[in-house]
């Protein structure tokens, strides 16, 4: 259930700043990116497309993702993403101990990455 809410808080969070965060909306220019982050079992999941237009989010599996992140199961995921905001390694070590699994163009996740440090409200 947590993670299930986090990815939805991220879906609201991203969608937020691709209209109000001029630097994060030109992040998106160019771009064409469908992610989807799910648990190996296949639920929860929740897709994110990137575009000019900003970022919009649906709940479950989409047919056709650019990249999809595969977390072990919602528990792990929520941890890890919980850490993210502070360690983006914590996705690397997910990768080499396969707890994470990435389908699709990889580059694209490397992108995502430049992203992290827009996601967290700054104090």
């Amino acid at each position: 259930m947590r993670f299930r809410l986090v990815m939805w808080i991220l879906g609201l969070r991203l969608r937020w700043l691709g209209r109000r965060n001029e630097k994060f909306a030109g992040k998106l220019s160019g771009r064409n990116v469908l992610m989807q982050w799910r648990t190996k079992a296949g639920t929860p999941a929740r897709w994110f497309h990137f575009s000019d237009g900003g970022v919009r989010s649906g709940a479950g599996l989409h047919p056709a993702p650019t990249v999809a992140l595969s977390f072990e199961d919602a528990a792990y995921a929520f941890n890890v993403l919980k850490q993210a905001a502070g360690n983006q390694m914590v996705f690397m070590e997910g990768m080499q101990q396969q707890k994470i699994a990435i389908e699709g163009d990889v580059s694209q996740m490397m992108w995502f990455m430049s992203l992290m440090k827009f996601i967290a409200p700054k104090r």
